[in-house]
């Protein structure tokens, strides 16, 4: 791919006016729902925080300085509906408050574009859908904004409906701080499988996993469990700090020759070509809707299968040794 025809966006591209002109209805007050809605309104936004009647977040909104309103009551006063609730939720939530009420004037927004990539939610198709997707946790999104920084943003328009839908999702992100990491032009499509095997493959699938497995190894052959929790966990922060400033090159010129041997010697060994050959499948399981298919009949089953792994990783001689050192 030729990096120099992707086309990122900063803020100098976007026109903040164009949200500022709006009303914002963001519907959830979780982890990204209150990170969007506090940077929203510190960015000047009319921001409106929908929540279902008797939500135990409408004390947390009213202490944040944001206006709570029932779902249904907030797209009828907004132009803009940005969806923050979980993927398992978004499907009776938009059915029940929101589909009812839309009209030609409104944008659909997702973070997320699981529900729309697999029909879960089929809109109307007179209203505009956008996503404006942070490359990072809602904590995240929050704490770089208050620094005057931000997060990478992924943009993609699933449906033009005003044909300034562009222009309307570069606004929101400037908004919520993206703009200033930059923001790029991606899919639907896109986002949805490369965010299910980001998740799966590396950030909470093999990393968590090899960490545990290292964990294991070291105290199956004797070593304190204490001892190997540094070695296998605490530093993994310290590491990932340094590659994560300039790339792999970067951390392996600020390591020791001793470290640096073992790692390029013993790293192929361990992420081999079998270990490339499961990545594919589950990108392949991904790709298929197999995944999907799975996690929605989990997610219908109250999620049997979700509580069990949880319960045999969370239970952990592992688990034990974090909570105490923590």
């Amino acid at each position: 791919m030729d990096m120099k025809n992707q086309k990122i966006y900063y803020n100098e591209d976007a026109d903040l006016n164009l949200v500022k002109s709006k009303t914002v209805l963001v519907v959830g007050y979780g982890n990204q729902g209150r990170a969007q809605s506090k940077n929203l309104f510190d960015s000047g936004v009319n921001v409106l925080v929908g929540l279902r009647e008797n939500s135990d977040s409408i004390k947390k909104v009213k202490q944040d300085g944001l206006n709570p309103i029932e779902i249904s009551l907030g797209v009828k006063k907004a132009d803009i509906i940005s969806i923050l609730i979980p993927d398992q939720t978004i499907n009776k939530v938009f059915c029940e408050k929101i589909a009812p009420f839309l009209n030609p004037d409104h944008t659909l927004l997702f973070s997320h574009g699981y529900n729309i990539y697999y029909k879960k939610i089929i809109p109307p198709l007179n209203v505009n859908i956008i996503m404006v997707a942070p490359s990072g946790a809602g904590l995240i999104v929050r704490k770089a904004f208050k620094k005057n920084s931000g997060v990478p943003n992924l943009i993609a328009i699933h449906q033009d409906y005003s044909r300034n839908s562009l222009k309307l999702a570069l606004s929101y992100s400037k908004a919520i701080g993206g703009t200033r990491a930059g923001s790029f032009l991606s899919t639907f499509k896109e986002e949805t499988e490369s965010d299910l095997f980001g998740e799966q493959a590396v950030l909470c699938g093999g990393i968590p996993a090899l960490i545990k497995m290292a964990f294991d190894v070291m105290v199956e052959s004797g070593f304190q469990p204490i001892v190997a929790w540094y070695v296998c966990f605490y530093e993994v922060k310290l590491i990932v700090d340094v590659f994560h400033r300039n790339g792999f090159k970067y951390m392996y010129n600020s390591i020791s020759e001793t470290a640096e041997y073992g790692g390029l010697k013993q790293g192929d060994s361990i992420i081999n070509e079998d270990v490339r050959h499961k990545l594919q499948t589950i990108l392949k399981d991904i790709q298929t809707k197999k995944f999907f298919n799975e996690f929605e009949k989990d997610a219908n089953n109250n999620f049997v299968k979700l509580n069990e792994m949880r319960k045999i990783k969370f239970e952990s001689l592992f688990e034990k040794v974090t909570q105490s050192l923590k």
